[in-house]
């Protein structure tokens, strides 16, 4: 699971400063990011090279930060999407970093946020079915020793999933 950290201890970037065509660009780009450089720039009333030279900002920046193939999970045999809330016993900055480390390389563990409330973590976890959930939870989370607790809700439908972040036009 490749990370893009979010934690308290991290400084914190300023939100990037964008203006009306940056934004259209990214409201293309998070709907499709195949479209050609030509048809990207028409659509938001650029020229090619200009187009393509704020699309190269754009990622320098770290705005734009990766490129993917959305994947349809059930169609994959992925068919359990699980919510797990975890609380640990010890939160000194060793024991949320050693947690962070071996959560991040669990490839079931799509998303993990250090998050506020009763919970210090909450996953998203898919597998193929719940023998393969089971698996997971005790190799990863009943083994871990500062776990103290950990609470499992699972998917029955997905009403909305969407990747596109708001920003406006």
């Amino acid at each position: 699971m490749e990370s893009q950290k979010r934690h308290p201890s991290d400084a914190r970037r300023p939100a990037a400063t964008l203006d009306a065509i940056d934004r259209r660009i990214l409201d293309v780009l998070q709907g499709d990011n195949q479209v050609t450089n030509l048809a990207l720039a028409a659509r938001v009333g650029l020229s090619p090279p200009a187009c393509l030279k704020r699309v190269r900002q754009l990622r320098a920046d770290g705005i734009i930060v990766k490129d993917v193939a959305l994947v349809d999970p059930e169609r994959v045999g992925q068919t359990i999407v699980a919510f797990v809330g975890v609380e640990l016993e010890r939160q000194r900055e060793d024991v949320l970093a050693a947690f962070e480390r071996k959560i991040a390389a669990e490839a079931e563990v799509q998303q993990c946020y250090f998050v506020s409330g009763e919970i210090d973590y909450l996953l998203v976890v898919t597998c193929r079915d719940m023998n393969a959930y089971n698996d997971f939870a005790r190799r990863v989370l009943a083994n871990e020793h500062n776990i103290r607790r950990f609470r499992t809700s699972f998917n029955l439908a997905r009403i909305k999933y969407e990747t596109r972040v708001p920003i406006g036009a």
